[in-house]
């Protein structure tokens, strides 16, 4: 080939540089950020309302999301050749710092809302100290600890006053309510078992009647405390597993009525995901410190 040949090939293989920047996906090509904007977005709104958030958290959170997606294809331009359009939206949910957001804008109440919806003047009405408890006040427990004393101690006292003429119930209560041991305690008032015990039955069920509010409450699966809106554990298993497709599939099965063989292509990636199952289930537990909130 002579030196004219070359240059004029060199030549015909030259492109314009593109003005808008287009990056590969799995899902539909080279596409401009706009185009991939456009395909996530409405997902990540789906799952956020689906997570419990509502109102201006769920455009915050998509925009945030969108932002560090971008940056990361700046770095790294292949970073969604091999994504399905479902994990590109798992992997922008994964860095939307949603329930950082939601926190932020739920923290304090606008007066502008109270005005609205009271109708009243905020700068007049406008009452601090009615908020939430704050827990982390070095009082708080001391305080919770108190009041629970005092409410034992009460429902005790109303107890022995319903009692004061019988000493099988007085008897019945302080054994319910001290470590005497049983025996000892009958013995010293000379009493039968039986009509003591009859009483303790009573008692038992007046005082867990009277002290109902400190019921020990049953802890939340971590599929209530998703459902219920606390998302932070699950995004973090998200994004451990943002570059395992299978993993995401299994995840969306664990978290949905999806059956697996709605995305095994095969009987090599049903199996593989029914492994990831089990593995991001452990994950999951672990995440939500095994469903330990109340």
């Amino acid at each position: 080939m002579s030196q004219v040949d070359a240059r004029f090939d060199i030549r015909s293989k030259i492109r314009p540089f593109p003005r808008i920047a287009t990056y590969p996906t799995g899902w539909g090509g080279q596409l401009t950020f706009e185009q991939i904007a456009s395909d996530v977005s409405p997902r990540m709104a789906n799952k956020l309302s689906h997570f419990g958030m509502y109102g201006q958290d769920i455009p915050d959170s998509i925009q945030t999301g969108l932002m560090r997606l971008w940056l990361r294809l700046v770095d790294d331009p292949e970073l969604l050749a091999n994504d399905s359009l479902l994990t590109a939206t798992w992997r922008t949910l994964a860095i939307s710092k949603q329930t950082t957001l939601a926190k932020q804008n739920r923290k304090y109440l606008p007066f502008t809302d109270i005005a609205c919806d009271s109708g009243l003047d905020v700068d007049e009405y406008g009452i601090s100290g009615y908020g939430a408890p704050n827990q982390t006040e070095p009082w708080a427990s001391w305080a919770a600890d108190v009041d629970f004393r005092l409410d034992i101690t009460q429902a005790i006292q109303t107890i022995a006053e319903d009692y004061v003429d019988d000493i099988k119930g007085l008897v019945a209560l302080y054994i319910l309510t001290t470590s005497v041991e049983s025996q000892a305690a009958l013995r010293a008032h000379n009493l039968a078992h039986t009509q003591v015990y009859e009483r303790m039955s009573m008692i038992r069920a007046r005082l867990q009647h009277l002290l109902k509010d400190y019921a020990p409450r049953k802890p939340r699966s971590w599929r209530d405390r998703l459902e219920s809106g606390e998302v932070e554990p699950y995004l973090q298993v998200v994004e451990h597993y943002v570059d395992k497709p299978l993993a995401l599939f299994a995840l969306y099965t664990l978290t949905t009525c999806a059956q697996v063989r709605k995305f095994a292509r095969d009987e090599k990636e049903r199996k593989m995901i029914s492994y990831y199952r089990k593995k991001c289930l452990k994950r999951i537990e672990a995440a939500y410190g095994q469903a330990a909130s109340f």
